[in-house]
């Protein structure tokens, strides 16, 4: 029997492919078939035009943080000393938390201190000695010549001087005796005579108002005058009195102002006398101001000799000067050192995290080095969510945009907030200098930040919220969903069903407003209840290849 080049029997193999022919025949005729039958025409999508709210709001979570936090550092490094505060106290700006172990710097300080005063009060005294001489040399020539021509010119005008010095002081004499007994003869005689007399009347006149008011109280009693008229009498009576008493004073106070005037008035006259006696005593001066004359010569000439020696010392203080500014500025860096051993909170706030405990060495904070953190103080006087926003919703935002703020712990209550910053760049970029930046991101994000309005003292750092953001919206707003209006040119449109329901949809052009991911806005063209018909589809017809099965051999 002849055989194939598989190996089966030629008749075999004729009938194998005999039966795969009409298969493949068969399959191609119902395929023909099939595409012969026209499918039955599918019911257009129908909406009813409604009015409602429209909002679109970003929604997104994140974690509350303090709105400010510092990590705080030493300036000077060394041993922890005290730890004043724990994880969750209260400080206040300003307020000690930490102190580092001074006594190193201490002993440091108390050196640059015994230096300095040792050098500042060697300066202080040469400066001063310095300006002493100066100005002792200085004032020294001035008083020798100064007094050389002051007894100079007393040693001319010395008779002169004593013979009106006598005249001036029998002057005096004489008008402090004339003072004197102008005062006791005439001026308080007179003014005796007048508190005298206002005395008397002062008497008098009393004497009559008590007579009235008598002879009044007796015509009262007999009924021929009024009360009121006893009254007036009462209170002029009254009156009098008090005008007695006033001029009793005054007589009184004159007697004694009368005896200080007198003996001021004595004593004048007592020191009058003392001068007169005084200048006739002093015409011994002739013969004392030419002995004085030649002094005054020998003092300028020493006067001006002792200038040489000023020099000198100026020299040595200036070298003394520079000492003092050298270990000035030592001392001052050893004290601010000093000073830093301290550790005071830089901000009001709450200790969220203590890095280190008493007895350990802390690294301190230079330009070389990043310096060991103490504790964190976050600053939970304002609250803020920060959302990593893709970039389409962050395209909507504003800052000031407000929004409705959740927590996870605290499901009963509400807070709100708004947007305070929009971050420039996306979140995870990165710049270089050699090469191009790149970002891991598959969706482009941008941090947002929102500050809670009503933070409460409850909420703690690191909790999860959820942030609502109401980016547009409109209000009692006619509506249909966003498939549902074309699009011509610059215009849009609706395929607005007839109100019989039956017949073709005509195309109406409408205005539309805010859009949502889901909704658009009609604010012009169709009225509410009006039945719209989803537009054809008009972009380009779908281009692709059917499949009917696998093409491999079987027996």
């Amino acid at each position: 029997m002849a055989t194939s080049c598989n190996g089966r029997p030629v008749a075999e193999s004729v009938k194998l492919m005999n039966s795969r022919s009409l298969i493949l025949i068969s399959c191609c005729g119902l395929l023909i078939a099939g595409c012969g039958r026209q499918a039955p025409p599918k019911a257009a999508q129908t909406e009813t035009v409604t009015r409602g709210s429209l909002t679109y709001e970003v929604v997104d979570t994140g974690s509350l943080e303090a709105i400010k936090s510092v990590e705080v550092k030493s300036r000077v490094g060394g041993r922890v000393a005290r730890i004043l505060v724990e994880e969750g106290d209260i400080v206040a700006a300003g307020q000690l938390i930490a102190v580092i172990d001074p006594q190193e710097t201490e002993l440091q300080v108390r050196q640059n201190r015994a230096q300095l005063r040792g050098a500042a009060s060697g300066t202080r005294r040469a400066e001063v000695e310095l300006s002493k001489r100066r100005v002792a040399v200085e004032n020294q020539i001035n008083r020798a010549k100064s007094r050389l021509a002051q007894i100079e010119a007393e040693l001319q005008a010395q008779p002169k001087l004593t013979t009106s010095a006598i005249r001036l002081a029998e002057s005096n004499v004489i008008t402090a005796q004339q003072s004197y007994d102008q005062l006791v003869n005439v001026t308080h005689p007179n003014a005796k005579t007048a508190t005298e007399l206002a005395l008397k009347d002062a008497q008098s006149r009393l004497e009559n108002a008590r007579l009235e008011h008598d002879r009044r109280t007796g015509l009262l009693e007999k009924g021929f005058i009024a009360a009121r008229e006893v009254e007036q009498s009462q209170l002029q009576l009254e009156l009098s009195q008090t005008a007695l008493r006033q001029a009793q004073e005054q007589q009184d106070r004159l007697d004694n102002s009368q005896a200080s005037e007198r003996r001021q008035a004595s004593e004048r006259l007592r020191q009058a006398q003392i001068d007169l006696d005084r200048a006739k005593a002093n015409s011994i001066q002739d013969t004392v101001k030419r002995e004085q004359y030649r002094q005054a010569q020998t003092d300028l000439r020493d006067a001006q000799n002792d200038r040489r020696d000023i020099d000198s010392l100026a020299a040595s203080r200036n070298q003394q000067a520079a000492q003092v500014d050298q270990l000035r500025s030592v001392l001052g860096d050893s004290e601010r050192q000093l000073g830093e051993t301290e550790i005071r909170a830089p901000i009001p706030g709450i200790v969220t995290r203590k890095f280190v405990q008493v007895g350990e060495l802390v690294s301190s904070l230079s330009s070389f080095n990043a310096g060991s953190p103490l504790v964190r103080i976050d600053d939970r006087s304002g609250m803020i969510v920060k959302l990593n926003i893709n970039e389409i919703d962050v395209a909507r935002l504003l800052v000031g945009t407000p929004a409705a703020v959740s927590v996870d712990a605290f499901p009963d209550k509400s807070f709100t907030g708004k947007v305070t910053k929009i971050a420039p760049v996306q979140v995870g970029a990165t710049t270089g200098t050699g090469q191009q930046a790149a970002t891991t991101e598959a969706v482009v994000k941008y941090q947002v930040e929102v500050t809670l309005d009503n933070p409460d003292p409850a909420l703690k750092s690191g909790m999860s919220s959820r942030c609502t953001i109401q980016v547009t919206g409109a209000s009692n707003a006619l509506s249909v969903p966003l498939e549902f209006v074309g699009s011509e040119g610059n215009k849009r449109f609706v395929m607005v069903k007839p109100k019989t329901g039956q017949g073709k949809a005509e195309k109406v052009f409408v205005t539309t407003g805010v859009t949502t991911p889901q909704r658009i806005e009609i604010k012009a063209g169709v009225e509410e209840g009006t039945v719209v018909e989803k537009p054809p589809f008009t972009g380009p017809a779908r281009q692709g290849m059917v499949q009917f099965g696998g093409g491999g051999d079987e027996e």
